[in-house]
């Protein structure tokens, strides 16, 4: 027998033994299943994210901090990571800054079938030249920050105070009924917001909540109508911008505007942002809250007026002395006019701009659309398929 020969037998035999122990004569690798395109993969989104976000985030940055830094960063990121892909290219890099962040996702814990995602996504973050390798993503809710003894409250605490919080709370922020002991929205912002006071400069917070009857509590609602009408009846320059803006100048009109949707809308976000003030102004020293920008769109077929809000909010430290019961200290303090921070909260709300509206321009559209793309295709999502979808 030829070398040959022997060399085509020893070939046929391996075959067939390889076929033996296989059971079938060809290997097919499995197609990965193809990602699916979500709600928040909308323009719309991406507009608030770089128009909203972005925007206030340099603002500030290029006010308080300086080159080659360190941006502090609180979140609740999706397993793509979009917004700290977004943040560290478009607002770190330019600026050589890090980006630190520490981010809530429940896709972190170990069962959890989009934990592979998620590490995907953090290993491709890890390779550009803004991550921070201190940063975190913690397998939690972030309600159970009401828990001292929680990793959620332990790491908030040790990576805290941060320069940016966002609080995208797509399920709404006043959905639960107030006044419980056990986690909600309402408890956790409270221990946050604790955390943030310790801060020595600026910072800005980014809230994002469903508006409507069907996602504020009646309770929660009551309360924040409740401080709404306490600033009617004692600060002049909020019962006329109310009057103006929304036709609200007094207890009754009050009372119909809660009727309507545009009214439920206008009162709970002048309530949540007086809310945020009170807890800014009670502080000693105090801090200065400012609403930067609020804008909308709906997210509920038919809506009557924006139902899904973001609102941008910028918090300064005052440095003033501390309040004295026994009155020895001679300074005085920096005094916060609550009636003219809640009357400009009220304009700001006013002016709320309709994304939807916006996006009607088609520059503005595809300027959204291929930012989008960008961010997806880094995310190894199908562009192509991406911008069938958006015009579906």
């Amino acid at each position: 027998m030829s070398e040959q020969e022997t060399d085509n037998n020893s070939v046929e035999a391996s075959d067939e033994l390889s076929e033996d122990i296989v059971g079938v004569g060809e290997y097919r690798f499995s197609v990965p299943a193809k990602k699916q395109f979500l709600p928040w993969h909308r323009p719309r989104k991406q507009f608030v994210r770089n128009d909203q976000w972005c925007y206030f985030i340099a603002e500030l940055i290029d006010e308080v901090k300086e080159v080659g830094g360190t941006l502090t960063y609180f979140g609740l990121p999706g397993v793509d990571l979009l917004d700290i892909r977004y943040f560290g290219s478009v607002i770190c890099e330019p600026r050589s800054l890090k980006l630190r962040f520490l981010g809530f996702n429940s896709a972190a814990r170990p069962q959890s079938e989009e934990q592979a995602e998620l590490n995907i996504s953090l290993d491709e973050i890890s390779k550009t030249s803004s991550f921070d390798p201190r940063s975190e993503i913690v397998p939690d809710d972030i309600r159970e920050l009401v828990n001292e003894a929680s990793i959620a409250w332990q790491k908030t605490l040790e990576f805290g105070p941060y320069d940016v919080v966002n609080l995208d709370l797509c399920d709404g922020i006043g959905a639960q009924k107030p006044g419980q002991v056990n986690e909600t929205y309402y408890n956790a912002v409270s221990k946050l917001l604790a955390v943030q006071m310790r801060k020595k400069s600026s910072w800005l917070l980014l809230l994002t909540t469903r508006v409507g009857k069907e996602h504020v509590h009646k309770d929660t609602l009551d309360r924040l109508a409740k401080a709404y009408r306490s600033n009617l009846a004692n600060c002049e320059s909020f019962q006329k911008a109310s009057e103006e803006a929304f036709n609200i100048g007094d207890a009754a009109s009050l009372q119909n505007a809660r009727k309507q949707n545009a009214g439920i809308q206008s009162v709970f976000l002048v309530g949540i942002c007086k809310w945020l003030l009170g807890f800014a102004t009670r502080q000693s020293p105090s801090w200065r809250m400012e609403v930067k920008n609020v804008m909308g769109y709906r997210v509920r077929k038919g809506a009557e007026v924006e139902d899904m809000v973001s609102i941008a909010l910028r918090f300064d430290p005052t440095h003033g002395p501390l309040t004295d019961p026994i009155e020895l200290v001679s300074i005085q303090a920096d005094k916060i006019d609550e009636c003219d921070l809640a009357t400009k909260a009220l304009k700001s709300v006013s002016n709320l701009l309709d994304v939807d509206e916006c996006l009607t321009a088609k520059e503005t559209m595809d300027e959204m659309v291929d930012a989008m793309c960008v961010l997806l295709e880094a995310a190894r999502y199908d562009t192509a398929e991406y911008r069938k979808w958006v015009k579906s």
